[in-house]
């Protein structure tokens, strides 16, 4: 980004998991194109959660989610199943789209999964850093409004 340059922008809210209340079945960020963007950044936000582990990880994907395979490298450090150590918590990732030349894949998504049926609430947003243009030109199709 350039000093002049508004966040808006320069960096695109590409992908998110909307709050949701998160358990032992993994659930899934967007999809954020790695040939549109040079890097991504997964922010893992944790609520008020259960007694029970936790993991985010980045998949490379298809363009529509399919065939994810965990991407070597780009997974954070399993969080304890400790309920008042993880509320209020953050995770942060971050991806460059080399980091998918091993897949030969340019999507990417983010997941999240607890070691329990328990959970509690957790949503993650992805901002991407595009090749070129205006980053709202790779924005979700879910941002409806940009105040800057």
């Amino acid at each position: 980004m350039f000093g002049n340059q508004k966040m808006c922008e320069g960096v695109a809210l590409a992908a998110a998991l909307a709050p949701i209340t998160v358990v032992n079945v993994e659930v899934f960020s967007g999809v954020v194109d790695l040939g549109a963007n040079q890097q991504a950044m997964g922010i893992l936000m944790l609520g008020n959660m259960a007694a029970e582990t936790i993991d985010f990880k980045f998949y490379s994907c298809d363009s529509d989610g399919s065939n994810a395979a965990a991407v070597t490298g780009k997974a954070a450090t399993q969080l304890a199943a400790h309920a008042s150590s993880n509320d209020g918590k953050m995770v942060v990732i971050n991806v460059r789209d080399t980091d998918l030349l091993a897949s030969g894949k340019q999507y990417g998504k983010f997941g999240v999964v607890t070691g329990g049926a328990s959970g509690g609430p957790a949503a993650v947003l992805v901002v991407a850093s595009p090749r070129q243009g205006q980053a709202s030109a790779n924005d979700s199709a879910n941002v409806v409004e940009i105040i800057s």
